[in-house]
């Protein structure tokens, strides 16, 4: 029988159930409801996510960032005092982490919404036969989910001439292999970016999934992704005392691993591009 730690690496996924109680769930629902609320009312002043975009007809389906200053509520913090979750991330990491995103995703009111077909952080084309990972992300639902639709294994090879389309194309059409994964309230989905996968949400559902990145702490993939306020003092002491580590470890890291000013400009315009495609602006 496989480890989780094995079948994260076999397949790019993996669900394990009631990692969170009631009591953390019911927090991060009241967290989530007051980021919605904020994001609704002024959209344009986050990195929202949108099914639709026009003039002042908006509709959303997520935002970037919730631990800036005005995003943060103590919960999405605290979800890194969970000692289990810790335990698997840790397992299949290693002991030092940093940190590397936290986003909210939720339920459109009025467009239903067809992600397409992608690999996160990274060319189309990148793969590691033996499934290493270099980052674990992870969806905490908030309520029963089943958004996530990925291709088994696909993150430990190259795509076949049919997914290749399918990105190519921004297309989210069924693939013959591909699985729809299910979470209940409590669950933790831990995946590799680079499994290729796809979403799908209607205005009918009521989704609120967290989704949280974190990498090995001298992992030389990704990075600079801190922003300046990690480097303030009453910024991380509001933080739980594992995210400033993690944060901490992160501005250390891309510190010390300064990009040339090209790299810079390809890394802008890359994080531009895609921010503008989850935003639905592409």
């Amino acid at each position: 029988m496989m480890s989780l730690k094995e079948r994260f690496i076999n397949e790019g996924y993996v669900v394990v159930q009631g990692v969170f109680t009631i009591h953390e769930l019911d927090r991060l629902k009241d967290a989530m409801e007051k980021v919605i609320v904020k994001v609704k009312r002024e959209p344009l002043r986050y990195i929202t996510r949108y099914t639709k975009k026009q003039e002042d007809d908006y509709d959303t389906w997520g935002v970037n960032n919730i631990l800036k200053p005005d995003l943060y509520e103590p919960a999405f913090g605290d979800v890194f005092g969970n000692e289990r979750l810790m335990s698997i991330l840790r397992g299949i990491l290693g002991d030092e982490l940093r940190f590397w995103g936290a986003h909210a995703l939720w339920s459109p009111d009025k467009v239903n919404y067809q992600l397409r077909w992608h690999r996160d952080y990274g060319d189309n084309e990148y793969y590691h036969p033996g499934g290493i990972p270099n980052h674990v992300q992870f969806n905490i639902p908030l309520y029963t989910d089943s958004c996530f639709i990925a291709i088994p294994g696909s993150h430990r090879r190259a795509l076949t001439i049919q997914e290749r389309e399918e990105v190519n194309n921004n297309h989210a059409h069924p693939l013959p292999s591909e699985s729809q994964v299910s979470c209940l309230p409590g669950d933790v989905l831990f995946m590799n970016a680079h499994t290729l996968h796809r979403g799908a949400c209607n205005s009918q559902d009521h989704r609120r999934t967290l989704h949280y990145s974190v990498q090995g702490k001298d992992e030389m993939y990704g990075g600079h992704t801190s922003y300046p306020e990690m480097k303030e003092a009453e910024y991380l002491q509001r933080m739980h005392p594992v995210v400033r580590e993690l944060m901490t470890n992160l501005v250390q890291w891309d510190e010390s691993h300064p990009l040339s000013p090209v790299e810079m400009l390809r890394k802008v315009r890359s994080k531009k591009e895609r921010e503008n495609y989850i935003a639905g602006q592409l």
